[in-house]
């Protein structure tokens, strides 16, 4: 699948099989959290047999037979935006091995069995596992509200095509930039709030994003999106960098 594919068909999941992860799907995860790990420099661990760990009542429900958690260790916040950048990396590699994932904020850090070093502490979790279902669209904002171009315009919509040669959506936008906005709205955020914005710059190529509001998961959510945004416009083969 490409890129945008894959972000279009990953959903959060709430509801798992209670199956272990095993064979090909366990070892590619297992690459993936070491791949993330080892460029980003990040505490990430790939924890499994701990069902424990999402026993918290959330706004949106219980997170259900989930065995296995990928869990993010910091002393603090700093690290933020990263741990969303290459988390959901991996939560698009997982979508690529044909599992399902759920971002939890909301979980019972005293009984995960991750291993804390120092002062460390679990900063958020990542439910990954079999999904009962493919979980489903959520509502989202429309880009008008979600990015602006420098000198041009925004679309309502989603946008379409993936183009490198600057042409114009037939919203306004730059082929490109249309379809890495898709795959940023489709972003998961905390509570679906989706505060962020996204510019492109008066040069057209020059990208950056940013929180819109203070929480304590918007750094995260902002690391999330820009991921997914990478993602989509380096398929593109658009020549763009960030800010």
């Amino acid at each position: 699948m490409s890129a945008i594919d894959t972000i279009r068909a990953r959903h959060s999941v709430r509801e798992y099989l209670d199956k272990p992860l095993a064979g090909v799907q366990l070892a590619g995860l297992r690459r993936a959290v070491l791949e993330a790990e080892q460029k980003s420099g990040l505490d990430i661990q790939l924890v499994t047999d701990n069902p424990e760990v999402f026993q918290v009542v959330a706004r949106f429900g219980l997170v259900r037979g989930a065995t296995a958690s990928i869990v993010f260790c910091a002393e603090g916040k700093d690290t933020d935006e990263a741990i969303g950048y290459w988390g959901q990396r991996i939560v698009l590699t997982a979508q690529e091995l044909g599992l399902n994932t759920c971002w939890c904020a909301l979980c019972s850090r005293k009984k995960s069995k991750a291993v804390l070093r120092g002062d460390k502490k679990v900063r958020i979790v990542i439910a990954v596992g079999l999904g009962k279902t493919q979980g489903h669209d959520r509502k989202t904002k429309p880009l008008s509200e979600l990015c602006t171009v420098e000198g041009g315009s925004v679309v309502s919509g989603a946008g379409a095509g993936a183009g490198a040669d600057g042409s114009a959506s037939e919203g306004g936008l730059p082929t490109w930039f249309a379809t890495a906005m898709e795959a940023a709205q489709l972003a998961p955020t905390a509570m679906n709030a989706q505060n962020f914005h996204v510019t492109l710059r008066a040069d057209g190529k020059t990208v950056s994003a940013r929180a819109t509001k203070e929480g304590a998961w918007n750094a995260i959510d902002v690391g999330i999106v820009r991921r997914n945004f990478e993602e989509a416009a380096n398929e593109t083969g658009a020549d763009w960098r960030w800010e």
